[in-house]
């Protein structure tokens, strides 16, 4: 379990609470050289299929529409920050289902929106918060033609315990958007650093 760990780990991981969603654990271990004992507590998530090797995927979406270029956004409420946030699409990754399967599906869900063209999927994993979790994700580069027969009139299908907004910013001004709402609603790590990086992209 702790291949390649730098520390000293003291006894095994105690798992000290195990629900539907998530699982957290407890890890005691010391620094090489040092007698000090810490504890690292971590949460986990219990569904995680053994079959894949990431929890999520989110999914940057360019929409073509009307001579205009959009990213295709969502803002949903999120309990556990007592808010609104502003988000790629992204969801879980199914049991045997590809990542690519799984972005498509969770853009249809939450947007309505069919993808045209996947343009590609990021390698490996990227840590959503390595210091309290190992919930991982890919992301899934897509462009919808808006124009489209079926993507005139998109529908959302969302779950029961889902309240989400999509939202279409026009690519050259998503920074300038994120900056206008940031004090509004909260807005994802991934999404404001995505709008800052394409902002310097000449």
């Amino acid at each position: 379990m702790f291949a390649n760990c730098p520390f000293d780990i003291i006894g095994e991981p105690e798992f000290v609470y195990h629900g539907k969603w998530l699982k957290t654990r407890r890890v005691r271990f010391r620094k090489p050289g040092t007698q000090i004992e810490q504890v690292w507590e971590s949460a986990h998530r219990s569904t995680t299929p053994e079959t894949s090797t990431t929890d999520g995927v989110d999914i940057i979406a360019t929409l073509h529409k009307a001579g205009k270029k959009y990213f295709v956004l969502v803002k949903q409420y999120r309990i556990p920050i007592n808010g609104f946030c502003l988000e790629f699409p992204a969801g879980l990754v199914d049991s045997k289902e590809s990542i690519e399967a799984a972005g498509l599906r969770e853009l249809k869900e939450e947007t309505g929106y069919t993808a045209t063209k996947v343009i590609s999927c990021t390698e490996g994993k990227q840590g959503l918060d390595p210091g309290i979790t190992d919930d991982s994700i890919r992301f899934l580069l897509v462009e919808i033609n808006g124009d489209a027969p079926e993507n005139l009139n998109p529908t959302q299908k969302l779950d029961d315990g889902e309240m989400v907004e999509v939202v279409l910013v026009e690519c050259d001004k998503l920074l300038e958007y994120v900056k206008s709402i940031c004090k509004e609603v909260h807005v994802e790590a991934m999404v404001y650093s995505f709008a800052i990086g394409y902002s310097l992209r000449n």
